[in-house]
């Protein structure tokens, strides 16, 4: 019976679970996003309890409906403050918005309430029932059990059956669309938020009395409740309810019979991991993660100011400042390392990862047990620690070659919760409170132990912070650097470019892995023992906002962001003015919100910005921009040695979604100099050939061959590599790269030395000859140094065309290009597109509702209708075809008609 007795002890703790995955549950189905901060209002709920029970001698219904109001308010307050201003922000953003209501929350909790426990007085019945012999549970969690039930219930019916909840569904589906019908958005996210929120407040003042009040530990709930509504899709709230149960069940039994510590905390990670890698599919995000893109910095490296910088912080650290000052500098500069992580695998490579402070500490921990139990010296300890991170961090990224987005910043929470609870505060690794002594750090014989020579530690870790600094600068404006960037931006359009996508994510989170590695070492080594359970949790999402708020994807915002993080300069200068040193985590909580709700790119970005406007009001002129020079110049572009050209056979392709076939027994063959049109009307599937063909739509039945070479089995990445290219209805450039680097990512080589020799030689642009021929034919000479966004349509059209021609393919396959073209710059695309084919020697397939630019371009036309071959032949032979002229060409020139009327 002891089995029995722990599967319903690990139900009474589903049931607490089970509250927070409704919310959670309920937040996404009205507004599409994910709640990080469910379990701040948890407790929140909880304290309010407390204040009005305890404090004010509320008895304790009144006191429970107290508390629930005041969460439905904060709810209000949440959504009407802070996301009813960013609600054309990316679905990322908003979510950061979230986890900075739980550092603002949280800090709040600490200065009012402390770190420590409170007892709340209980008014649930405590006794205890056995549903089965020998097994009891006590009623105060068999009426929490219910409660959730009654919830679960209820919200299914409401999102069923009433108007409300498919207006709320919709809602977050289309929020235009549901406006346009007459009903308000804002409403229906406020009664959402208010609705969830008073579920979570009343969650807290049912379990305060049983878990205690402590604010760590009630907002960590948030995990468990994740991995059930994770497993519901966050969609059903039924589902979402009996995931919640069997968590808790699992913890419990594992709790009982597994007698090592932290595996009880595991079981929602394992359950997040085994979801997505088996689902492996992202949440339906209603948009693009990342769609609004923080900016990125250049990567230039200014010498001089540099030089200047270095050399006035070293005379600083060595000569004048005070050993408290020199240790606050010293925190600063490795917190900033840290958040330079941060920069690399989110503002670079757009990776959401919020276990980079216990990747530090996992740094930490292995560089300290490289040298108190292997012996190792602290230099050959560090290089340990920063390659032991990288793998660790190539583990955490693993779910992210199946997921990407909000998905994976639940996995990386989880994954951060795991290796703290196994490893970092495991007593049997860590040494317990005493830690893992490690003695005085010395390089070469030269001691810098941050006790006896705080100076010297200073000068180690800002020596570390600059080479840092220089790598991630360095990475910008390598070719590695453009493939993250490409990636970030769009990972169709980068695999499209022969870009290894994968490679690239696992890539990043090393790198960020061993820059925490080295962050945690600097911040750890600075006693004689190091305490790897201090790197937590929550200071790892702490990080993410502060670097948020400096600026995520520039240098400059890292440095900014780290004065932020306590223990540092900013906990220095506060530091003895009334404790306001203790203000500071909600003061860096109130800033990501600013920073948020502002649609700002950071600090640094926001002081760069007011340099330069008083640069102009005291009339300082601006160093005017060098352009870059093109090598050779463009203009004077060599012949060069292209590919051998190849044939495109196409035989019987089916693409089938479900029940629907989108295209049936489609045969096509693309012979080199020649261009093929695919035209039909829309939904005919012409989009979903081209996807078919390089790889996008997987399984796809029939033969696709490359000359005599079956391809059918090949990834995009694969297909783009043996020379076939693409391009987009959509354009999908990338918005954060210059033109001059849009092409490059076409024509960078793939060599693995890059991954090491850009940290720190990353050498300039170097477009080849197909590239350099493509700017001369696109006429591009002129805008090679700006932004796809500074560019009109028309132009902008060409670069797509331009950057998958710089690839030099055989195979060319365009989709739309004329699409928003006037007749005349249509004119003088088809005349491009007949110079690819016939100079360039490719094989050419051109998708577009154009009639007459396909009739005056193309050699042979094939039609589709409803996913089949309507007809084929040449342009005058479909031209004169009754099928076509029927079926499609004539109800373009009825759409002709009416707009010449119109």
């Amino acid at each position: 019976m002891e089995v029995v007795q722990f599967l319903l002890l690990g139900l009474g703790i589903g049931a607490i679970y089970s509250l927070l995955s409704q919310g959670l549950v309920l937040i996404y189905r009205g507004s599409g996003i994910v709640n990080f901060a469910q379990g701040s209002l948890v407790m929140v709920g909880g304290y309010a309890y407390y204040e009005f029970r305890v404090a004010a001698g509320w008895p304790a219904v009144p006191a429970v409906i107290a508390a629930t109001a005041v969460g439905v308010l904060l709810g209000v307050a949440v959504q009407y403050l802070i996301l009813r201003p960013m609600r054309t922000s990316s679905p990322i953003e908003r979510v950061i918005a979230t986890l900075g209501v739980l550092l603002t929350l949280q800090a709040l909790a600490v200065l009012r309430y402390g770190v420590g426990p409170i007892s709340v007085p209980g008014f649930l019945p405590t006794n205890a029932v056995e549903p089965l012999p020998g097994a009891s549970l006590g009623v105060d969690r068999i009426i929490i059990l219910a409660i959730g039930a009654a919830l679960a219930t209820a919200l299914y019916a409401v999102f069923r059956w009433t108007s409300f909840g498919r207006v709320a569904s919709a809602m977050a589906e289309n929020q235009r669309a549901v406006a346009s019908l007459g009903h308000s958005p804002d409403r229906i996210a406020i009664a959402n938020w208010a609705l969830a929120a008073g579920i979570a407040a009343l969650a807290g003042a049912l379990i305060g009395p049983i878990t205690y009040l402590q604010p760590t530990q009630l907002t960590l709930l948030i995990v468990p409740a994740l991995a059930a509504a994770l497993l519901a899709r966050f969609v059903s709230f039924p589902i979402a309810f009996a995931g919640a149960l069997g968590i808790g069940v699992v913890q419990s039994l594992i709790t009982r019979y597994v007698t090592v510590t932290g595996w009880g905390d595991s079981v929602p990670f394992i359950v997040i991991v085994a979801y997505l890698v088996l689902r492996g599919s992202s949440l339906p995000l209603r948009s693009h993660v990342l769609e609004r893109l923080p900016s990125v910095g250049d990567g230039r490296i200014r010498v001089i100011p540099t030089v200047v910088v270095v050399g006035v912080f070293a005379f600083l650290i060595a000569f004048v400042v005070s050993p408290v000052w020199a240790q606050a500098l010293t925190v600063t500069m490795a917190f900033a390392i840290l958040t330079l992580s941060v920069t690399v695998v989110t503002g670079y490579a757009g990776q959401l990862s919020l276990a980079q402070y216990v990747l530090a500490g996992s740094g930490a921990f292995a560089a300290a047990t490289f040298v108190s139990r292997a012996g190792w010296s602290f230099l050959p300890a560090l290089i340990g620690a920063m390659v032991a991170a990288a793998i660790v961090g190539v583990l955490v990224a693993l779910p992210a070659l199946r997921t990407r987005g909000i998905n994976l910043a639940i996995a990386t929470l989880g994954m951060g919760i795991v290796l703290f609870s196994l490893v970092l505060s495991d007593f049997k690794f860590t040494g317990g409170d005493v830690g893992i002594l490690i003695g005085e750090p010395s390089i070469f014989g030269w001691d810098f132990g941050a006790i006896k020579h705080p100076y010297n530690y200073g000068l180690v870790t800002l020596a570390a912070l600059t080479l840092s600094a220089l790598a991630v600068a360095n990475l910008r404006r390598g070719r590695v650097g453009r493939r993250l960037l490409a990636v970030r931006s769009n990972e169709r359009a980068a695999a499209a470019l022969g870009v290894n996508v994968l490679v690239g994510k696992l890539y990043a989170f090393a790198v960020a892995s061993a820059l925490a590695a080295l962050a945690g070492v600097l911040l750890a080594f600075q006693g004689v023992a190091v305490l790897p359970a201090q790197f937590d949790v929550l200071t790892s999402i702490t990080v993410i906002g502060m670097a948020v708020v400096g600026g995520i994807g520039t240098i400059g915002g890292a440095v900014f962001a780290s004065t932020l993080l306590p223990g540092g300069v900013g906990t220095q200068i506060l530091h003895g003015v009334d404790n306001l040193e203790s203000y500071l985590p909600l003061v860096s909580g109130l800033f990501l919100l600013y920073v948020l709700r502002s649609g700002r790119n950071g600090l640094y970005e926001m002081n760069a910005h007011l340099v330069r406007r008083i640069g102009r009001l005291v009339r300082i002129p601006a160093r005017p921009k060098r352009p870059k020079p093109v090598e050779p110049a463009a203009t004077d572009a060599p012949a060069h040695d292209r590919r051998p050209s190849r044939t495109l056979h196409v035989d019987g392709l089916r693409v089938q979604f479900g029940g629907v076939v989108a295209v049936d027994d489609v045969s096509l063959e693309l012979v080199p100099g020649e261009v093929h049109g695919l035209i039909g009307p829309n939904g005919a599937g012409k989009t979903t050939v081209i996807d078919a063909l390089t790889g996008f739509v997987r399984p796809a039945r029939g033969a696709i061959r490359l000359d005599d070479t079956s391809i059918a089995p090949w990834s995009a990445r694969r297909r783009a590599r043996a020379g076939m290219a693409r391009s987009f209805q959509s354009l999908e450039l990338f918005a954060d790269l210059s033109v001059r680097e849009n092409l490059a990512v076409a024509c960078d080589d793939d060599g693995a030395r890059r991954y090491l020799s850009d940290l720190v030689v990353p050498g300039r642009i170097q477009l080849t000859p197909p590239a350099l021929a493509a700017i001369r034919e696109f006429r591009l000479e002129d805008d090679l140094d700006r932004k796809p966004g500074e560019l009109a349509f028309g132009k902008r059209r060409l670069v797509a065309i331009a950057r998958a021609v710089a690839a030099d393919p055989r195979v060319l396959l365009l989709d739309e290009p004329a699409a928003g073209l006037s007749d005349e710059e249509s004119r003088e695309l088809g005349t491009l597109i007949r110079t690819l084919a016939r100079d360039w020697d490719m094989s050419i397939l051109l998708v577009e509702h154009n009639v007459d630019l396909v009739l005056s371009t193309c050699d042979r036309v094939t039609v589709l209708e409803a996913g089949a071959v309507l007809a084929r032949g040449t342009p005058q032979e479909i031209a004169r075809d009754p099928r076509v002229v029927s079926a499609y060409l004539g109800r373009e020139a009825e759409a002709d008609d009416d707009s010449a009327r119109v």
